[in-house]
């Protein structure tokens, strides 16, 4: 097995905050196209894997648990007070801890698979708009992985797992995706969701969910399945035509074309879209916070 190494020179230049590249594209509502995806890759680490098996309702509920999941991690971006939204995301896996099914004991905030689960978030900001935007620069790329860096610096959490560099980002993907990764029972699970009766989402009604369940949360494995790293998709036995690539490209273009005509207020996750607007009604909020 190989062992990843990073680069001691980090860049730590970085802040957070509504002139962030991550405040500009964290909150686009194209990157709820790939949550199936960021949530796999995720859970494709056995920590995680077990700890989901044991301590969450992923399985009987997961549109919750997404809900209950991505809302905190927002706040932490659009909100005032960040390192207080960072602490309730932190606090949250406190108690999740366990033995595995090797026998080793594990816990959601070992710092290495914390730092998995953080960096598949801002390799989603670059990945959404590869596949559905405007692909970013390579120094947009290299702020984007900074900017990781100084966002996980607001859980408090011990650094020697992190880096702030973009060729240490580059090289940490490879490695994960190669050494430390595989399909388990919570992979399995995610390929297969359109088939299990889960629960609808917040504010649908059954009626509703029973009508539209399959086709939509089929189409969510589908793009899934489009967007995963190919390394990702051979891990996962997940299979892949020429004939669904010509029609991913044509979803991709239509995706692009839709978000370029919206209204900008339909551009982004109503979560991120109050804190833009709260930013431009009272900026002094978040000059306190990014001093505090």
């Amino acid at each position: 097995m190989s062992t990843f190494v990073k680069s001691d020179d980090w860049d730590v230049s970085a802040p957070l905050g509504p002139k962030s590249l991550t405040w500009k594209h964290f909150g686009d509502i194209r990157s709820m196209l790939m949550l199936g995806r960021a949530g796999t890759l995720q859970n494709m680490h056995p920590v995680l894997d077990a700890a989901l098996r044991e301590h969450s309702n992923f399985f009987d509920n997961p549109m919750d648990r997404f809900d209950r999941s991505i809302k905190p991690i927002h706040a932490m971006i659009y909100e005032p007070r960040p390192v207080e939204n960072a602490g309730v995301v932190r606090d949250f896996h406190k108690p999740i801890k366990g033995v595995d099914a090797q026998g080793n004991r594990y816990h959601a905030l070992d710092p290495d698979v914390f730092w998995w689960t953080h960096v598949t978030f801002y390799e989603s900001i670059i990945a959404t708009q590869e596949f559905f935007g405007t692909p970013l620069s390579e120094d947009e790329k290299r702020q984007i992985v900074a900017e990781g860096l100084t966002w996980w610096r607001l859980y408090g959490m011990s650094e020697r797992p992190a880096f702030g560099d973009y060729e240490s980002y580059q090289r940490y993907w490879a490695h994960t995706l190669r050494e430390s990764l595989g399909s388990n029972k919570t992979t399995d699970f995610a390929a297969n969701i359109h088939r299990e009766k889960v629960p609808p989402p917040p504010g649908v009604p059954d009626a509703v969910w029973r009508l539209v369940r399959y086709p939509i949360m089929g189409i969510g494995v589908w793009i899934s399945n489009a967007t995963m790293p190919p390394e990702a998709r051979e891990i996962l036995g997940w299979r892949w035509t020429r004939l669904d690539q010509a029609a991913f490209e044509v979803f991709r273009r239509t995706v692009r074309t839709a978000w370029q005509i919206a209204p900008k207020r339909l551009r982004y996750i109503p979560d991120s879209w109050a804190g833009m607007r709260r930013y431009r009604t009272d900026p002094a909020a978040y000059e306190v916070s990014a001093s505090a």
